[in-house]
């Protein structure tokens, strides 16, 4: 293939690309694998609608061995000249503009590949992806079939507040919860949600756009203890977006932390879906899950149902409840309108809802199906290697109890051994160059006299 007019390099098929490309695939108990014999309900899969993966992070690249072996051309758009999901010999990986930095380039990316793949379906990995994705629906959506909801349920979904009072009349559980558009109001948090309580912005992505990620210390949410807090902490977080949301702030560990991930078609009714539980996150309080595992959860169909049919939701979702240790009841957290990191963990109970997807958005018949999940661990193997480094450095860590919080099987979010050569370039230029890195410095640290 020859070059867009972008300039960006469109690469040829990786599939026979890398020595590990014809590796055939072992047969292993304990691990589930990247290419399965799903039992997807409905007709064989029509194979003539490309796949185009926004990002090639733990979520892109679990969406490219989701589709392996069903024939589908798959392209992956990556702007990381490094990340590990660049290696994979699931998909073609092309180089194009960031949704994040560059969102007009990206269309202009788009527009120009209509020729190549006019009607593909683009599947979002993250926030930013599919605001991207909705800003430019109108331009986008006559030549691609977008993997987001329809507009005015998808502005329900990512503003937290509007979530919370659709949520509330249909009766879900949810925190109190109060949006916040200026200091003048900060006073009014003691007296409706009281302390501790947990600030985050009313749309994710406001921490997110352009520098704001610096502005809010990195953080997606922090918790507060005290009015005095409070104040500093806003006055903070301001410069990135003056409102905010702020939660109760509900008692209970990680593994209190549940999730129903689906993919749900016509009438909000789940055409896929299973259940999940945190096991680590890192940072602990309000960190990104590094080791997630599947069980069965079935407190939280019913009002997830609810939560969709109010919603009248089509599309990916996963929704996040914690359970309230005092009272035992599963509050809702959040939902995302996209793929996310653990979605593999379908695998483990026979569902493949990228495929699951792809058949509803080109239009295919798909039977509902109705499964028990089964036991499954994901792991990202970059985060927890630095979580338990951390914690083995600080005695926090006892090496016992963490390596039974890893039953098996497992997936993970970068290793597999029909693919495992995004693994062995990230092991060997990113993870362990970086591990050492943190070692020779604070061995300097150590060195210099007090």
């Amino acid at each position: 293939m020859g070059e867009a007019k972008t300039g960006f390099r469109f690469s040829d098929d990786k599939t026979d690309s890398y020595p590990f490309s014809n590796w055939p695939l072992p047969i292993l108990n304990n691990e589930v694998q990247s290419r399965p014999q799903y039992s997807v309900p409905g007709p064989t899969v029509r194979r003539d609608v490309p796949v185009i993966i926004l990002n090639l992070f733990y979520t892109g690249v679990g969406i490219a061995r989701d589709l392996a072996g069903s024939g589908l051309r798959v392209v992956g758009l990556s702007a990381h000249p490094n990340i590990y999901g660049n290696f994979t010999r699931f998909c073609e990986v092309r180089q194009a503009p960031n949704s994040q930095e560059k969102p007009e380039a990206l269309q202009e990316f788009l527009l120009e590949a209509t020729g190549e793949l006019r009607g593909a379906v683009i599947f979002p990995t993250r926030d930013l992806d599919v605001l991207f994705l909705d800003r430019h629906r109108d331009k986008l959506e006559p030549h691609y079939r977008l993997a987001i909801p329809p507009r005015e349920c998808l502005m329900q979904v990512l503003d937290k507040h509007a979530l919370v009072n659709v949520a509330r009349k249909a009766g879900v559980a949810v925190p109190r919860t109060l949006a916040l558009h200026s200091e003048h109001e900060l006073s009014r948090v003691a007296e409706e949600v009281g302390f501790p309580c947990v600030v985050k912005p009313i749309s994710s992505y406001h921490w997110r756009e352009s520098n704001n990620w610096d502005m809010v210390g990195g953080r997606k949410a922090f918790l507060v203890t005290s009015q005095e807090e409070l104040t500093r902490e806003y006055e903070q977080v301001r410069w990135a977006n003056p409102e905010i949301l702020v939660q109760e702030w509900i008692p209970g560990n990680t593994e209190s932390i549940s999730v129903l991930g689906g993919y749900v078609g016509e009438n909000s009714q789940p055409l896929a879906s299973f259940t999940a539980r945190k096991i680590v996150q890192s940072p602990d309080d309000f960190g990104t899950g590094c080791v997630i595992r599947s069980e069965e959860i079935p407190e939280l169909l019913e009002p997830t149902l609810r939560l969709w049919q109010a919603l009248n939701y089509q599309g990916m979702a996963e929704v996040e409840y914690k359970r309230d240790s005092r009272t035992g009841k599963f509050l809702l957290i959040e939902m995302n309108t996209r793929h996310w990191d653990q979605h593999g963990l379908g695998r483990a109970s026979g569902i493949n809802l990228s495929l699951t997807a792809y058949k509803h958005l080109t239009g295919q018949n798909v039977t509902p199906m109705r499964t028990t999940t089964k036991r499954a661990t994901w792991i990202a193997e970059d985060s927890f290697l630095f979580y338990c480094l951390r914690g083995f450095y600080r005695r926090e860590l006892r090496l016992g109890r963490l390596w039974r919080q890893l039953p098996r099987p497992r997936i993970y979010g970068i290793f597999s051994w029909s693919d495992p050569w995004p693994f062995v370039r990230y092991m060997f230029g990113v993870m362990l160059p970086g591990v050492a890195k943190q070692a020779f410095r604070k061995l300097r640290r150590a060195e210099v006299p007090s």
